[in-house]
């Protein structure tokens, strides 16, 4: 597996990447929100990659960011969905925006996305949906001024029929505004005052 590819911009356009190793000019596929994000033809690039190889074909596909990487390659798992499909779906959707509809099991959402209709967004839910719930990488909080848990807070929540979505939403929403300390009762109101 190509792991990564270093080298200078060579050429690029909407859908492709072309980069200069030093010794030889590697084609790649790109999504659209990564061209936006790519720099000017003759700088430098560190871009993430997965060689797709098939019995006549080495494909390489390129990601600026690694959570990017991570669904897409959890995307070509599911069935129905080849590289270049999944490549398409993530140049529609933010990939926030996908694992929360996946998350939270929004088929309406999904079928919105170009190239996934209702059956497709069902079978995607089932088959990654456990793969991207690991709670960890939805706790980006400080642990500092609390004297509590993420699971605390979930399980308080929850059982009170609130989402795991919602829960991490506004957990996010403290944290980044400063206001993720205090007691437990407390931190508990300012999340339901989010979510209300």
């Amino acid at each position: 597996m190509i792991n990564s590819v270093k080298g200078k911009i060579f050429k690029k356009e909407p859908t492709m990447l072309y980069v200069d190793t030093g010794s030889i000019v590697l084609t790649i596929h790109i999504c659209l929100r990564d061209y936006e994000k790519i720099p000017n033809v003759g700088e430098n690039i560190s871009i993430n990659t997965f060689l797709n190889v098939k019995e006549n074909l080495l494909e390489l596909y390129g990601f600026i960011n690694e959570d990017r990487r991570g669904l897409f390659i959890n995307l070509i798992e599911v069935s129905g969905i080849g590289p270049k499909t999944a490549i398409n779906l993530l140049s529609n959707v933010s990939v926030s925006s996908f694992k929360e509809s996946i998350i939270s099991e929004d088929v309406k959402s999904l079928s919105l996305i170009p190239g996934i209709g209702p059956k497709t967004a069902k079978r995607i839910i089932l088959d990654i949906k456990e793969k991207i719930s690991d709670k960890s990488s939805y706790e980006i909080v400080e642990q500092n001024d609390v004297d509590f848990t993420y699971d605390d807070i979930f399980t308080a929540l929850s059982s009170l029929g609130y989402k795991k979505i919602q829960i991490d939403t506004a957990i996010k929403k403290l944290n980044n505004e400063g206001l993720y300390k205090g007691n437990i009762e407390k931190v508990i109101k300012k999340v339901l005052a989010i979510i209300r």
